[in-house]
């Protein structure tokens, strides 16, 4: 029953999401999570210790900002053509994975990267997409200099030159200008401030083969059960309609596809690799509410989607036991 209402855009949908994504902050209160922040960036560490010693806020900021991703996410994917019918599942989805990661870096990652999304989505059948592409650009230089490990989706802006537009040397020029326009006003800074020395020497450390360690339990290893198995039926179902979809939509999800290859390939650079996963959810959730959307057996997926919902919940109750 909760899918099949989630499938809409109607008022029980939003009041659904609404209440579900207030629980979810209350349950962080309850917990006490703390944020898991760098306290060595050379430019926001005085904003990491601000939020390191006052929990509620770091927590009232995460519920805004992932009020933020999922609604404009969901807003992005219906305006850009991926799925045909308005709906607030893949808001939804967001909101229950993206419930048991803390604060971090790669929050305000994720958030600058669904702009980066949306701008790119733009770039459909555009023959001159040099504003877009300078954007996008700029953005991911932007969440660089936030966290170094972003440059790999750099990559994702020539991909998207290659699946949407026509491919020329501007295309391929203006996203390198928006890409070091933030690096020019990072080195402003550190010169201003006398700093570049620690500037250097933070970002060209940070990037370092880092293999993935994440601590194991039992009910993660429920979640992340049910979550691959969520995974494996998406992606089959995806495999049987993708040629059956629009052209604009069948073109994002070669994008989508793009920027998991990026985020995977960054997996292996970080110390936080938990937190990292965060930067998953965008092209998980589109790829999950497609399953939810097009499955049919009603029982199975309404089944699965409370699993995951009770699961998720049970993670995050695990460290009161």
């Amino acid at each position: 029953m909760l899918v099949k209402t989630l499938k809409t855009n109607r008022p029980s949908a939003y009041i659904a999401f609404f209440v579900s994504a207030t629980l979810f902050f209350l349950l962080d209160i309850i917990i006490g999570t703390k944020p898991s922040l760098a306290f060595d960036h050379p430019i926001f560490s005085s904003l990491a210790s601000f939020f390191d010693h006052h929990f509620i806020w770091s927590n009232v900021l995460l519920f805004i900002i992932g009020l933020l991703i999922a609604m404009g996410w969901n807003n992005s994917l219906s305006e850009r053509g991926v799925f045909k019918n308005a709906t607030i599942i893949p808001a939804f989805l967001f909101i229950i994975l993206s419930s048991v990661f803390s604060l971090s870096s790669f929050w305000i990652c994720t958030f600058i990267l669904l702009f980066v999304m949306n701008k790119l989505m733009l770039c459909f059948q555009q023959e001159r997409p040099y504003g877009l592409l300078f954007d996008s650009g700029f953005l991911i230089g932007l969440a660089t200099i936030i966290n170094p490990v972003c440059i790999f989706f750099f990559i994702l802006t020539y991909v998207a030159v290659v699946v949407y537009s026509t491919i020329n040397w501007r295309n391929f020029l203006i996203p390198i200008i928006g890409l070091f326009t933030p690096f020019l006003f990072a080195w402003t800074y550190g010169f201003y401030f006398d700093s570049l020395a620690d500037l250097s020497d933070y970002y060209l450390y940070y990037i370092q083969w880092s293999p993935p360690t994440i601590e194991y339990s039992l009910p993660f290893l429920i979640w992340t059960t049910l979550v691959l198995l969520l995974f494996f039926f998406a992606i089959r179902e995806l495999a049987q309609w993708l040629t059956m979809k629009s052209l604009r939509s069948r073109k994002a999800f070669y994008v989508f596809f793009a920027y998991s290859i990026c985020a995977f390939m960054g997996f292996f650079f970080v110390q936080d690799s938990w937190n990292y996963l965060l930067l998953f959810a965008l092209p998980f959730t589109v790829l999950t509410a497609n399953y939810f959307l097009f499955i049919e057996k009603r029982w199975w997926y309404e089944s699965l989607f409370i699993l995951i919902l009770i699961s998720t919940v049970y993670l995050q109750l695990a460290p009161l036991f």
